[in-house]
C-alpha cells in the first residue's frame, strides 16, 4: 500500500467513533464466546480476526509513538492517537487574540505572546465587546475593570451577585443576576435596575446584532427573549428548567439551549427548528457557538465510562464532526477570534488543547496549566473558564 492509498484510508476512517474499535473488539469476543465446538467449527477465523484487531492496535500505537516516522506522523494527525508532547509553559497564544482566564486565584488576562497579569482576587468575569474592559464580580460587589486591574466603577448590591454578562455590539448594557432576580445596568455604571425573577444558575445570553435583546430562563423555568430597554417580551419558548446554557449563533439568528440529554435550536423569531437528543448514556457539558458560521463545539460525556468527547455540529445542515475524545472531563472550549482553533481544557490532564476545528493539522498541548494561574497554592486549582477575544 502507498503513503497516498494509506492516507486516503485513514482519512476515511478518522471520522468514525473513536469508541469503534472497542465495540469492534467486543463483537469479536462475544462471537469467539459464541463458539460451540460439537459443531466442528473451525475456530481459526474468530481467532484470526482477534489477531488481526490486535495487530492493528499495536501498529497505530507503535507508529503513532514513532516521532520521526512519516508513517507516525500520518496516524496521529488523521487519528489523534497517542499521546501529544505538551508544552511545558503558555509562551504564546495559537492564532494571536487575549484570554480571560477564571481561576482560584482569580481573574487573569493573557496576551498574544503568553504574557499573563492578574486582574484581581474575583469571583468571575466578562469581556465588553472589543475587550477594553471586564466586568467582574466578587461577592456582593459588581466592578468595570481596565486590561491593568484599575477599577472604573463598583456597584454594591444587597445579595451575592452569581453571574455578568456584557452586552455585545456598543456596550451600553451589562445584564447580571443577584438574589434570583435579573437586573440591567449601563456600561458606565449608571441606572441600575431590576427586570424580573429568572433561574439563578442559568447564565442569561445577549443577542448578538440586536438592540439590547435578551435570553433568560424565567423563575418557572420558561424560555423568554425581551427587548430590555422597552421591557417588552419578544417571545417565550419551552419549559426548559434543566438547561445548563443558552447561546446565539454570532449573527443572532439562532438561539441555542444546551440540556443535559438534548439541543434545542431555535431561530430569531423563536421557533423551535430543531430538536436534537443525545446519543444514550451521553450528557452535554457545554457548547460555544464560532465566532462567525452555523458551527458549535459540543462538548460531551460518559458518566459510566468517564470518557469525554468533543464535537463540531453545523446548525445549518445538521451534520456532525468528532474532533477529539479521551477518558476524563473536559472544560468549556473556546473559539479563537478567527475562528481557526479550539480551546479545549483538560482539567483531569492538566493542560490546554489547542485544535483546528476541520480535523487538520496536529493539536497543541500545554500542560501545568493549574498552577500558572493559581501560582503559590497546593494544590493549584485548574480554571473555571476561559475566554478568547480580540483577533490582531
Amino acid at each position: 500500500m502507498s503513503r497516498r492509498e494509506l492516507k486516503r484510508a485513514l482519512q476515511r476512517a478518522a471520522p468514525e467513533d473513536p469508541a469503534a474499535r472497542e465495540r469492534a473488539l467486543r463483537v469479536v469476543q462475544s462471537a469467539y464466546k459464541e463458539y460451540e465446538p460439537r459443531a466442528r467449527r473451525r475456530p481459526w477465523a474468530v481467532l484470526l480476526a482477534t489477531a488481526v484487531l490486535m495487530a492493528a492496535g499495536a501498529v497505530g500505537a507503535a507508529a503513532a509513538s514513532a516521532p520521526k516516522s512519516d508513517v507516525g506522523r500520518l496516524v496521529r494527525d488523521l487519528l489523534g492517537v497517542g499521546e501529544p508532547r505538551p508544552r511545558p509553559v503558555l509562551v504564546q497564544v495559537p492564532g494571536g487574540g487575549r484570554l480571560l482566564v477564571e481561576s482560584g486565584a482569580g481573574a487573569w488576562v493573557v496576551s498574544d505572546s503568553g504574557a499573563k497579569r492578574r486582574l484581581g482576587d474575583y469571583e468571575g468575569a466578562s469581556l465588553s465587546p472589543r475587550g477594553l474592559f471586564a466586568v467582574v464580580w466578587r461577592g456582593r460587589e459588581l466592578m468595570a475593570i481596565d486590561p491593568k486591574g484599575r477599577v472604573r466603577w463598583s456597584l454594591p448590591r444587597p445579595q451575592p451577585i452569581a453571574v455578568a454578562r456584557w452586552a455585545p455590539g456598543d456596550g451600553f448594557r451589562i445584564a447580571y443576576l443577584s438574589g434570583g432576580a435579573l437586573r440591567i445596568v449601563y456600561g458606565d455604571g449608571t441606572r441600575d435596575r431590576r427586570y424580573g425573577a429568572v433561574r439563578a444558575e442559568i447564565a442569561p445570553a445577549w443577542r448578538p446584532r440586536a438592540r439590547h435583546e435578551l435570553a433568560y430562563v424565567d423563575a418557572r423555568g420558561r424560555l423568554t427573549v425581551a427587548a430590555v430597554d422597552a421591557r417588552r417580551r419578544l417571545w417565550r419558548g419551552a419549559t426548559v428548567g434543566r438547561a445548563a446554557e443558552l447561546l446565539w449563533s454570532s449573527a443572532g439568528d439562532r438561539l441555542l439551549v444546551l440540556m443535559p440529554g438534548r439541543l434545542l435550536l431555535y431561530d430569531g423569531a423563536g421557533r423551535l427548528r430543531s430538536s436534537r437528543a443525545l446519543p444514550a448514556g451521553l450528557s452535554a457539558q457545554h457548547a460555544v457557538w464560532a465566532p462567525r458560521g452555523a458551527r458549535v463545539a459540543v462538548v460531551r460525556r460518559d458518566r459510566a465510562s468517564n470518557r469525554s468527547d468533543v464535537v463540531v455540529l453545523n446548525a445549518a445542515g445538521g451534520t456532525e464532526r468528532f474532533l477529539f475524545g479521551r477518558p476524563g472531563r473536559f472544560g468549556p472550549p473556546a473559539w479563537a477570534p478567527d475562528a481557526s482553533r479550539l480551546l479545549l481544557p483538560l482539567p483531569d490532564a492538566d493542560q490546554w488543547l489547542f485544535l483546528r476545528p476541520d480535523g487538520s493539522g496536529r493539536l497543541i498541548a500545554v500542560s501545568n496549566i493549574a498552577r500558572q494561574f493559581t501560582p503559590g497554592a497546593d494544590p493549584p486549582a485548574f480554571p473555571r473558564s476561559v475566554q478568547w477575544c480580540c483577533a490582531p
